[in-house]
């Protein structure tokens, strides 16, 4: 529809009068009574289910805590496994102490950095700027001699521009 004939139209509208209503409508419309007002029914059941919702919305997030810490804690007793206070040198079994570093050294080291374009699906331009790391862990204890040293590589990728035209 056009905004000219929608205007032709509202002026048609316009120009009508409203029907008289029919005497016998009319008339059964004034003898009616007013509504009675509705009683109010018991609540209703689903009431009471969405109080007991609202319980279990606090109590769910409760309840996984105590289950992760009860299954953290089961596993770490599960794992753990007693030492034997009077082993003998022919079962095996070695009592090692535990490893105390004198000096723990956390290094990184950045190997190359460089920037590169890719396009989105919709073929929008992206740069990226991407970082390789080296990182290192060194732990030493000077009273057994032992050094431990892990060298992890790691890429570092990280949005720099997004352009739109």
């Amino acid at each position: 529809m056009t905004d000219r004939e929608q205007q032709e139209f509202e002026a048609a509208l316009r120009g009508t009068r409203p029907v008289k209503l029919p005497e016998e409508l009319r008339s059964r419309l004034l003898a009616a009574a007013p509504p009675t007002k509705a009683r109010s029914a018991p609540p209703w059941p689903a009431l009471a289910v969405l109080g007991w919702l609202r319980v279990l919305r606090l109590a769910l997030p409760a309840a996984a805590v105590v289950l992760v810490t009860a299954l953290v804690v089961w596993r770490n007793a599960s794992t753990s496994k007693p030492t034997p206070t009077n082993a003998t040198p022919g079962t095996g079994i070695i009592a090692a102490a535990p490893l105390k570093a004198d000096e723990v050294k956390i290094d990184q080291e950045l190997v190359s950095s460089f920037d590169t374009v890719a396009r989105l699906p919709g073929g929008e331009p992206v740069r990226f700027r991407c970082n390789q790391w080296l990182d290192e862990i060194t732990l030493s204890n000077k009273a057994q001699g032992l050094v431990l040293q892990e060298r992890t590589p790691r890429l570092e990728i990280v949005t720099v521009g997004f352009e739109t035209y």
